[in-house]
């Protein structure tokens, strides 16, 4: 690890601030998918507009080209801070005023947030911890998705249906600050740019570098990788609570409680990348992720057809499958381009979004005829996980 000044020299001094910042940024993304139900009628707005206000959070993933390179020009930190302003804004916003266009502008900031503080993240990782132990560290960092999901989900059940569907977003904006206070105290800035970048230089920086980045055919597999990943995922679980709602009955509270066992199995696969994908390799370790988050979404509508316990029993599959595969295959990014980590991380975190954006637009056309069964939803989900895995056994290299 580097012992330069201004950056971390273990990882008893970044871990905790970032998992505590991490998990407070992914709890708005999270508790979106099973309180969508809930979220569109206080709006006074159809599910499938409730869909279009996600679908706005993921065009904000549009700008990360823009927006990521600025943690290669700046000190890591001052881009986290500036991410979790941004989110605590957009909290207030949800909070505070509660209307359609003030959740769209809310939706936008979050997602806005959250390009600005993940690469930037990965980067000051990937800065810090040598490559053959780059997945545990990631592993243990990822655990900020499923501690929102663990932490979030159940509590933003219990505060809908005991204060108003806005609670869980005052609650957030005040988790923000606070993720905003603890890392502007406790986090060292991380790596330092080498040199200045006058400000009418910047554009032309930032075309050379995507010109660079996008003539390099291991990024251009890494990027559709990521976004037929993030499809295959996201066009099932964009319509999971009016699945669970509709299927089996559950209440708010009881849907909180149930999504424990997604939280679970999400920690499962990031303790499997911490364990498992440094010993095994990053790029096989993502094969065999892809290869049984296809398998688990053709199993899940057999599954669904025999209760509610065999229904999560699938969904923990699925769950687990992808977050071993994506989790993998971000150590693997953060060495492609090792002179451009955060721009090439930005870049991906733009596929994420496009993959995102096809998968809620796939997964809400092909719910609306299927009277509440999973089963189209599920198989366009497997068609994208299973040309993923073809892409990365023709197309990546491992370079280390």
């Amino acid at each position: 690890m580097s012992t330069e000044r201004g950056e971390p020299k273990s990882g008893r001094s970044w871990l905790p601030v970032i998992l505590v910042a991490r998990t407070t940024l992914n709890s708005s993304f999270r508790i979106v998918y099973p309180f969508l139900p809930s979220i569109a009628r206080g709006l006074d707005i159809s599910l499938a507009a409730a869909g279009g206000l996600v679908t706005l959070r993921m065009v904000a993933g549009l700008t990360a080209p823009f927006l990521g390179p600025l943690a290669d020009l700046r000190s890591r930190r001052s881009i986290m801070e500036l991410a979790l302003l941004v989110f605590s804004m957009a909290g207030l916003l949800l909070a505070g005023i509660g209307t359609l266009p003030a959740a769209a502008i809310a939706f936008t900031l979050f997602g806005l947030a959250k390009i600005l503080y993940d690469p930037t993240m990965h980067a000051y990782v990937g800065d810090t911890v040598p490559y053959a132990e780059r997945a545990r560290a990631i592993g243990l960092v990822e655990l900020a998705w499923s501690g929102a999901w663990l932490i979030g989900v159940p509590a933003a059940g219990f505060l809908i249906e005991r204060f108003g569907w806005r609670a869980p977003w005052a609650a957030l904006f005040g988790m923000g600050l606070f993720s905003l206070a603890l890392t502007r105290v406790w986090l060292p800035p991380g790596r330092r740019p080498q040199s200045r970048t006058a400000r009418g230089r910047v554009i032309a920086m930032l075309l050379a570098t995507w010109r660079d980045l996008l003539r390099r055919r291991r990024v251009v597999v890494l990027l559709l990788i990521s976004l037929l990943m993030t499809a295959a995922v996201e066009a099932p679980f964009i319509v999971y609570g009016a699945w669970l709602e509709t299927d089996f009955g559950l209440s708010l509270s009881t849907l909180g409680v149930a999504s424990i066992v997604v939280g679970l199995a999400e920690v499962g696969g990031e303790f499997g990348t911490a364990l498992l994908t440094d010993r095994l390799g990053k790029r096989r370790s993502v094969v065999f992720g892809l290869v049984g988050l296809t398998a688990s979404l053709l199993l899940l509508p057999v599954l669904a057809r025999l209760g509610l316990a065999a229904a999560m029993g699938g969904v923990v599959l699925v769950t687990l499958c992808f977050e071993f595969a994506i989790v993998s295959l971000i150590p693997l990014a953060t060495e492609l381009v090792p002179e451009a980590r955060a721009s090439l991380l930005s870049l991906n975190m733009t596929a994420f979004s496009l993959g995102r954006i096809l998968g809620a637009v796939m997964g809400g056309w092909l719910w609306q005829g299927q009277a509440g069964a999973i089963a189209l939803n599920a198989v366009a989900g497997a068609v994208c996980a299973l040309l993923a895995a073809l892409l990365m056994v023709w197309g990546m290299v491992e370079l280390k």
